[in-house]
């Protein structure tokens, strides 16, 4: 009974749109893990925090529900990391824990602790399933499909306790029916209409200083990007995209912004926020800059944290984006035409400037986004890799899509987030890391190997946490190194050698562009780099952009 309840969760869960399963080992899971071999392509991760990651990843990459299992006791709580991120940027991850049952609860009995709501406020739902019973077939089924339907808004949690024996032993297991009656629940529906924008509209169509901004958007290619050049030929306005948004518009307001006088030219009259956060603080003071601001919220969380939204729009961004267009007042805004001549001639100068620029991260940003193949994927890790690819790069290749864990800005699970990306995907993918991520997820590295995962991993090495030297706490030399930068000296070669991954140093543009250009199998490239160095390149950098901008027109 144990095998024939765990096939009617999993079978449930598949009908509801699960695609991808990740499997830690344990005992208590084993019905679970065994439905899900039966029903799934399964991934079997053997730490959990890494799995949990995976899991994620292969959400973003496929927007579908993906599902990771754990046996019982501490082994869940290794998701928890995944989860937190998977709220932040509402993805739909679908916890699965085993459990042992209700009387070996609180007597001592080994790897038994209290699971329920294990995760506590940081899911969508949680349910026990309670133990396997012929009679609640139905209610199981009932269950799973509404965990996949609270998915939609981030992750979900599935309790599952079961007695031994946990192996189909003796009789065969009774059969699972999959008569529509018996998974009446999986035709729940998630309807979001459109909201009223009518008076949205007209604010909009009275403010011809408006730009239109785009943040961070995980979801699968749609049509996004035409609803949004269709808003923003209507209104006038310009589209400002960050590097990880998924849009093809003016990539470098974080170096236009920079300069006094572009900026208090460009100041806006309003602003449409679109998707989730900026990587550019100068971005996101620009946005909090407008007297009137309107936000497209799609999942996670509105992105308002200054609480100057007039408007927080909720549902699918381009039917809420066709909407405004259909009942807006064409206009023909000055930014428009300003930002158009202002990102020409950033992108010159930043092209003229990288023609003979130094090796450093802004370079290797910039090549990594130039590398990856036509319908690939580039994962950018927090801290100054994505900081640098959304200031610093080219557009991407077509159809290449950037996907970053920018929920709580965490480095945390990048290697593995990659990882399942790849394998959900199948497409070509590369990891741009900083040495301390990479660090901190060596198991996604053996997660990789064990799956035979193709994935490069571009890891810029430069001893520690480059990005502290930003702050004013680099300021304070006396401990800046022990507690900040924390230099480790480690030879990253290890890492690649320990899992069987080809491995490459770089410590020129050359090398580099070499080594990216062999992008198969599992591949680790060090990009050997200087912290203190890296502050002056970006200062050059900035200050060569702020002076071919010259005056406004």
């Amino acid at each position: 009974m144990n095998f024939a309840w765990a096939r009617a969760l999993i079978d449930e869960l598949v009908r509801c749109g699960v695609r991808e399963a990740v499997v830690c080992p344990g005992s208590r899971s084993g019905p679970l893990a065994l439905a899900c071999a039966e029903a799934l392509p399964v991934h079997t991760v053997v730490d959990e925090r890494s799995a949990a990651f995976f899991a994620l990843g292969a959400a973003k990459a496929t927007g579908r529900p993906a599902l990771v299992l754990a046996t019982s006791g501490s082994a869940g709580a290794h998701f928890y990391p995944a989860v937190l991120e998977a709220e932040a940027a509402g993805v739909p991850l679908i916890v699965l824990t085993a459990d042992r049952p209700p009387e070996l609860h609180g007597w001592g009995a080994p790897q038994t602790m209290d699971q329920q709501h294990l995760f506590g406020r940081h899911v969508r739902f949680f349910a026990d399933v309670g133990l396997p019973e012929a009679d609640s077939l139905r209610h199981l089924r009932a269950i799973a499909a509404r965990a996949v339907e609270m998915a939609a808004d981030g992750p979900v949690h599935l309790n599952a306790p079961f007695r031994e024996p946990l192996a189909p032993e003796g009789e065969r297991a009774p059969e699972v029916s999959h008569a529509p009656e018996h998974s009446a629940a999986a035709r729940i529906l998630r309807v979001r209409g459109v909201p009223d924008v009518r008076p949205v509209a007209r604010e909009l169509s009275a403010r011809a200083r408006g730009v239109i901004i785009c943040g961070l958007r995980d979801a699968p290619q749609d049509d996004l990007g035409p609803a949004v050049e269709e808003l923003a030929r209507i209104l006038g306005y310009p589209v400002i995209a960050d590097g990880a948004s998924q849009q093809h518009f003016v990539k470098h307001a974080d170096l236009i912004l920079r300069g006094d006088r572009w900026a208090n030219f460009l100041a806006p009259e309003a602003v449409v926020r679109i998707g989730g956060g900026l990587s550019s603080k100068i971005l996101q003071a620009y946005a909090d800059s407008a007297p009137y601001s309107v936000v497209l919220h799609e999942r996670g969380e509105p992105m308002d944290a200054s609480h100057r939204a007039a408007a927080i729009l909720q549902g699918h961004a381009p039917a809420i984006c066709r909407a405004i267009s259909a009942v807006a007042r064409p206009g023909e805004g000055p930014l428009r035409a300003a930002f158009a001549e202002a990102e020409r001639r950033a992108r010159e100068a930043l092209e003229r400037a990288f023609s003979d620029a130094p090796w450093g991260e802004p370079l290797v940003a910039r090549e990594a986004a130039l590398a990856v193949p036509a319908g690939g994927i580039l994962f950018v890790a927090s801290s100054m890799p994505v900081r640098d690819l959304d200031a610093f790069a080219p557009e991407p290749r077509a159809g290449v899509r950037v996907l970053a864990n920018r929920g709580l800005n965490g480095i945390d699970g990048a290697i593995s987030t990659a990882a399942g990306a790849a394998a959900a995907t199948q497409r070509p993918t590369l990891a741009l890391v900083g040495d301390l991520a990479l660090l901190h997820d060596l198991s996604g590295l053996v997660a990789a190997a064990r799956l035979r995962i193709p994935l490069c991993v571009l890891a810029v090495n430069n001893d520690g946490g480059g990005i502290f030297h930003f702050l004013p706490i680099a300021q304070h030399p006396e401990r800046f190194e022990e507690l900040f930068a924390t230099p480790h000296g480690l030879d990253l070669s290890g890492a690649a050698q320990l899992c069987g991954a080809d491995f490459a140093r770089c410590t020129d543009a050359a090398s580099l562009r070499a080594a990216l250009g062999e992008m198969r199998g599992l591949k680790l490239i060090e990009a050997r780099t200087d912290r203190a160095r890296n502050v002056e390149q970006h200062r050059a950098l900035q200050a060569a952009v702020i002076s071919a901008l010259g005056d406004p027109p």
